[in-house]
């Protein structure tokens, strides 16, 4: 019997070429045993002189695609072994075992792509254990090829014995595929033909990993401008592509952070600050601080992005706040006359997966939108729960998330709810986490808005179901990355959610933890004129902020934007509206205060998305001006009608009512976490996707527990990650 090292390694180790990696590097290290998938992780019995130098090299070389949550190792007597071998994986896959994501071509298959001597040159559709599809072709678990779109393509012999090979890097690469077996584009000479549209300023469907893609020359206002007109989509920021990183430099200052997520195994869309002469056309992303920029991610964009050789705009495909569309039958029935060529392929797309958008704030990354590469996101928990728990999230910005065992698991994007498409995409993707993890919840948590597509789902599962605040659930989504339990101060801030006493939160400072909140601090509530009218008109919002802090006569007399985006008769008949409370529900929403000071500020009066008046905002914000205006606070609640009479001082200085805002925003949570000095920080909600006060905030709280979403999204993306988690803790709610 001989000394046997047995280590059980846990993670994104599976359909990562994680065993092949551990067989070369036993060959290095001189050692003998085995490697196989089993159902809790990967096994290795190893034996030898050199196993510390092993372990350590595991680290420290690990693949890209592969994350190591946990090694194991116990020392055992066992048969001495002649060589190192890698075993068949256990027919059984762990619902705990996290479901492999998408990684971006790799530089290995990018080189093969371009040898002229290579089987493989100029195949659209190379990959390997390193890089390509993973969840999106997936049809349930396990992770092979029968249970993968890849099933209708039949290996060739010489892809067959790549893929029975330890040595090489197709070793059980599910979808490995060359141009003798595997998927083409149709037409076949689609890339040619997008080139000549593409160079007409004209726009391209093309179906990529997850889903289709709207393109066209980012350098041209006419392209632009006609892509905006068809898609119907006006002002909301549109993400460029571009071929090398070096053309990123030449567009926008990327410091080293943004340059590593921009080169990385995922390469998602990433927000940098623009130069002020990019050579991009102006309606990108006008009037926006910052612009997404990404680099080809398959090679099939590779191929596209040299031959065209300039920046594309490269957007999702799918009507106004729909799921990005996967067939060539949804896109040619959803966006006719949108595009002048349609190129398809025909490997099918089973899961949905729009580009994933992130940002980097204080050298640290925050996800935006749950997508390709970071979605599926699974988490470990601090503890074990008997049945399953799914969170069904908000309205906007919807995704799922399912807790079970010790893990938890947030799905990706699905969009808005409340269109028929986007509601059975959501339901879809519910019955697909049951079928993935083999899981049939035993509860659901969902919103307190009785009205949303979410709450109407969970009741009618037939399952015990249970309503979650939405800003505790917003603090709660933060807490569960990091496996936190105790009791934290947190600042759910956002464009509004149900409050438990019917009025409509968004300024919300809670102590919060896993057993419940006690409300500690809001804004003053004000009245929305008109309700959801006055989310796409902030002026609607600053006059209803007008009018709780002044007289009618006092409001007509001011000289501020808001007011003269009124007549004087539409001012009386909405003070009507106001003082008699019809359709005027009330507001405490930190969002919304956005929306007033954008539109007293004289930055806009109409919007074309949520959010909008914030971004315009932050492209005036001087970080030198430290300046906060002048607020109150009494018994908890926060009243700004002093700012509001400092901001119509200032008369429309931009620079100056944008970086006191956010000043300001920044002393209100100073208040608050002065009063609480123990309790770890909590930001969650819409409003710290700013990155100006998220920048502010981590240089304040620098030597605090401070916490905020990184890799979950701090929008009500992460709504059902809090709902799962607390459900988790709860599971007496259900029985």
């Amino acid at each position: 019997m001989v000394e046997t090292h047995h280590l059980i390694i846990t993670g994104h180790v599976q359909g990562v070429g994680f065993r092949p990696f551990i067989y070369a590097l036993a060959l290095r290290h001189a050692l003998v045993g085995s490697v196989a998938n089993q159902s809790d992780g990967v096994h290795i019995y190893v034996q030898g002189h050199a196993i510390e130098p092993f372990i350590e090299a595991i680290y420290a070389h690990l693949p890209d695609a592969a994350m190591i949550s946990s090694l194991r190792r116990e020392i055992l007597d066992a048969p001495p072994y002649e060589k190192f071998t890698i075993l068949e994986s256990s027919s059984t896959v762990s619902r705990a075992t996290p479901m492999g994501l998408e990684r971006a071509v790799c530089a290995e298959c990018l080189a093969e792509m371009h040898d002229p001597r290579n089987r493989r040159y100029g195949y659209a559709f190379i990959n390997c254990t390193q890089c390509g599809p993973r969840y999106t072709i997936l049809e349930e678990p396990p992770y092979d090829r029968a249970h993968t779109s890849m099933r209708d393509f039949v290996m060739c012999a010489a892809c067959e014995a790549q893929y029975h090979d330890p040595t090489s890097r197709f070793f059980h690469a599910q979808p490995i595929a060359c141009p003798d077996c595997g998927p083409r584009i149709t037409p076949h000479d689609g890339i040619a033909q997008a080139v000549e549209v593409l160079r007409r300023e004209g726009i391209v469907a093309l179906k990529g990993l997850g889903g289709f893609h709207l393109l066209c020359l980012a350098t041209s206002d006419r392209a632009v401008l006609g892509l905006r007109e068809r898609k119907k989509r006006w002002a909301k920021p549109l993400a460029v592509m571009v071929q090398t990183l070096e053309m990123a430099h030449r567009i926008a200052l990327i410091d080293s952070d943004e340059e590593a997520l921009l080169t990385g195994a995922i390469k998602p869309i990433v927000l940098v600050a623009p130069r002020p002469h990019h050579g991009l056309s102006a309606h990108i992303a006008p009037d926006m601080p910052r612009m997404g920029l990404f680099l080809p991610y398959t090679p099939l964009h590779v191929q596209l992005l040299e031959a065209i050789d300039a920046p594309l705009v490269v957007t999702s495909a799918n009507p106004s706040e729909m799921p990005i569309l996967t067939t060539r039958e949804a896109v040619e029935h959803h966006l006719a006359g949108a595009y002048d060529l349609l190129i398809d392929h025909n490997r099918a797309i089973v899961n949905a997966l729009d580009d994933s958008v992130v940002q980097v704030v204080a050298g640290r990354m925050a996800v935006l939108r749950m997508g390709r590469g970071v979605a599926p996101l699974t988490l470990s928990m601090p503890h074990k729960v008997t049945q399953s728990i799914l969170g069904v999230g908000a309205h906007q910005k919807s995704a799922i998330a399912l807790a079970y065992e010790d893990t938890l698991v947030l799905g990706g994007h699905i969009g808005d709810l409340g269109s028929v498409e986007s509601d059975a995409y959501f339901a879809r993707n519910i019955a697909t986490f049951t079928r993935y993890y083999d899981e049939h919840p035993a509860g659901v948590v969902h919103d307190l808005h009785p009205t949303y597509t979410s709450t109407r789902q969970a009741h009618s599962m037939g399952v015990a179901h249970y309503g979650v605040q939405h800003h505790y659930a917003h603090i709660l989504a933060v807490m569960a990355e990091f496996g936190a339990t105790q009791e934290v101060l947190g600042f759910g801030f956002d464009g509004t959610g149900l409050g438990s006493d019917g009025v409509l939160w968004g300024g919300e400072v809670m102590l919060a933890s896993i057993e419940g909140f006690e409300r500690v601090g809001h804004l003053a509530p004000w009245g929305l004129l008109g309700g959801e009218k006055a989310i796409r008109e902030p002026r609607r919002v600053a006059l209803g902020l007008l009018f709780a802090h002044f007289s009618l006569d006092e409001v007509v007399a001011l000289d501020v934007a808001t007011v003269r985006a009124f007549s004087r008769e539409e001012i009386v008949h909405f003070h009507t509206m106001y003082t008699r409370g019809l359709n005027t529900p009330m507001t405490t929403s930190m969002g919304r205060l956005f929306d007033a000071v954008a539109s007293l500020g004289g930055f806009v009066q109409a919007v074309a998305f949520e959010g909008q008046g914030a971004m315009m905002m932050e492209a005036y914000v001087d970080s030198a001006i430290e300046e906060p205006f002048d607020f109150s606070v009494i018994d908890g609640v926060v009243d700004v009608r002093s700012m509001v009479g400092q901001i119509i001082a200032l008369q429309g200085d931009k620079t100056a009512i944008a970086s006191r805002f956010i000043a300001t925003v920044e002393a209100i949570i100073v208040h608050f976490a002065a009063l609480y000095p123990t309790h770890p920080l909590v930001v969650a909600g819409g409003v710290f996707q700013n990155h100006a006060l998220l920048t502010r905030l981590h240089a304040r709280f620098a030597s605090r527990t401070f916490w905020r979403g990184e890799k979950a999204p701090t929008n009500d993306g992460a709504i059902a990650l809090g709902q799962a988690y607390w459900g988790s803790f709860h599971t007496k709610e259900f029985t």
